[in-house]
């Protein structure tokens, strides 16, 4: 039972340990929907439209959507800096387990040993 444990660790369980850092990094872009994000970065953070056909009510409706483009370009930056650095991390993150996964069992009797001997 621990041959079988073990050529799945280094065989299977690592290969799909390394896959799940393309799934993870996929998955944090999808959740903060970044290609929407970039498609609309220049887009109105709230649309907003005057009834009146006035000059005056034009020049109006013209400034509010401008600063409400200034609004939502600036925190559309900043949703798409927060996914950077999540994608980032969980890249990271994920490259530290496939790393560290070949050394657990070894560690595991490592720590049996010296726990033993003292």
């Amino acid at each position: 039972m621990i041959i079988e444990m073990l050529r799945w660790w280094y065989g299977p369980g690592w290969i799909h340990s390394l896959k799940r850092i393309s799934t993870r990094t996929t998955s944090v872009a999808h959740a903060f929907s970044a290609t929407t994000l970039l498609a609309t970065l220049f887009s109105p953070w709230k649309r907003i439209q005057y009834s009146g056909k006035s000059f005056d009510a034009k020049m109006q409706a013209m400034i509010d959507n401008l600063v409400s483009r200034m609004i939502g370009f600036i925190v559309r930056i900043g949703v798409l800096i927060a996914a950077l650095v999540m994608i980032a991390s969980s890249a990271i993150l994920g490259l530290a387990i496939a790393v560290i996964w070949p050394l657990i069992p070894v560690l595991i009797l490592v720590c049996l040993v010296k726990g033993i001997i003292g």
